[in-house]
């Protein structure tokens, strides 16, 4: 996994670090305080990740500035074949892209599908036609549209990551059309509130709380699986209602406001040091004792409740930031606010000038939404 942090003690510098396939870990100064120069150096890492896992070269090795301007030789990618890519793709969306296991299992069928029509080919002989091919076949064997629409995206975003990793020179799937699925085929995204209900309920009843409890943060802020799971003590300020979350997709620290339910929520808890929720002295392994929840395991619990409920195997734990937004919406909170509470980032609304006293704005907002309060009053 490659990460940037940004060095307020260098001059505001970005540090590049990563660990690589031989466990060996690196920490390299950019010099630059540019973040799109920045993620130049990150990208060249994550394109010898691929290579090394691949069997292309023996390890990624030191980054200088001469290996990301090119000047070092490029290693040959033609002996690179689909199931090479699919094996390499599905442990990069576990480890460096932390996708969830959803979007893994997807991506496996989608490849296994096109293996099964085309062959293993190598990528350097996989073609346009040969995704042609692929998709007359799903075509002819009654594939839905919106099957056939979700693994085209699947795979269209891998090889967007190929040419990405330096694999192929072109993705073969961007000039292959495909029907998009109509808007009444797609599966809701959002919860009800009697489902949401439904869903805590079991989990209380199969006495796992403390997941209800992480549901329930989701639920009520809105945010993201990983960034709750890397919530921690010392960002819940309930003396002025406000969390501080670090932000998975734009890297910014959003001060979200704690609305009355997540401050019930909180109330019964017992604060702690570290993590909110870590993983406990049960562990089997004292390395993983005090360290966040994995988000492979959430993700599963997940699964297995909604199973269990009842509730359409579509939703996801992403359904609850859909859940969260459009009862907002529903209640009549304008959208610019509830893009400030989502963390969206427009030319209109710009984190930049996002501080307490707009939390505590927002936080009269944010009440509008308690599904367990809704209940007790009906």
């Amino acid at each position: 996994m490659a990460r940037l942090h940004r060095r307020k003690d260098r001059g505001s510098r970005w540090e590049l670090g990563y660990v690589d396939i031989d466990g060996t870990r690196y920490r390299i100064n950019t010099a630059t305080t540019d973040r799109k120069v920045a993620d130049l150096w990150l990208k060249k890492v994550e394109e010898r990740m691929s290579q090394a896992r691949l069997g292309i070269i023996e390890k990624v090795g030191l980054i200088t500035a001469d290996v990301v301007s090119g000047r070092e030789d490029k290693p040959k990618t033609g002996t690179i074949n689909l199931d090479d890519l699919r094996k390499d793709y599905e442990q990069r969306c576990r480890d460096d892209l932390e996708l969830d296991e959803n979007t893994v299992e997807l991506a496996n069928t989608a490849f296994g599908s096109l293996i099964e029509v085309v062959g293993n080919k190598r990528l350097s002989q996989f073609l346009e036609v040969d995704v042609v091919k692929w998709k007359r076949t799903l075509d002819h064997q009654g594939k839905k549209k919106t099957t056939v629409s979700i693994y085209y995206r699947a795979l269209r975003a891998a090889f967007n990551r190929a040419v990405r990793w330096k694999l192929i020179e072109q993705n073969p799937f961007l000039n292959v059309d495909v029907p998009t699925a109509k808007r009444g085929e797609r599966p809701p995204k959002t919860m009800q509130i009697e489902e949401v209900r439904k869903l805590l309920q079991t989990i209380e009843d199969d006495g796992n709380s403390r997941f209800a409890t992480y549901i329930r943060f989701l639920l009520y802020t809105g945010c993201r699986r990983n960034e709750i799971l890397f919530l921690q003590w010392e960002d819940v300020d309930l003396e002025n209602r406000i969390l501080r979350v670090n932000a998975d997709k734009t890297d910014r620290i959003l001060r979200l406001p704690i609305n009355k339910a997540l401050l019930r929520v909180i109330q019964q808890m017992s604060p702690d040091k570290g993590y909110v929720f870590k993983t406990g002295s049960h562990s089997r392994s004292r390395k993983k004792q005090g360290q966040p929840w994995h988000e492979a395991t959430v993700t599963h619990w997940f699964k297995v409740y909604i199973q269990k409920a009842g509730l359409p195997d579509h939703y996801t734990i992403h359904s609850l930031r859909h859940t969260y937004t459009n009862h907002l919406r529903a209640k009549g909170v304008p959208i610019d606010i509830i893009q400030r509470l989502l963390g969206h980032s427009t030319p209109k609304t710009t984190w930049d000038h996002y501080d307490a006293s707009d939390a505590l704005f927002f936080r009269q907002q944010a009440d509008l939404v308690d599904f367990e309060e809704e209940e007790s009053s009906a």
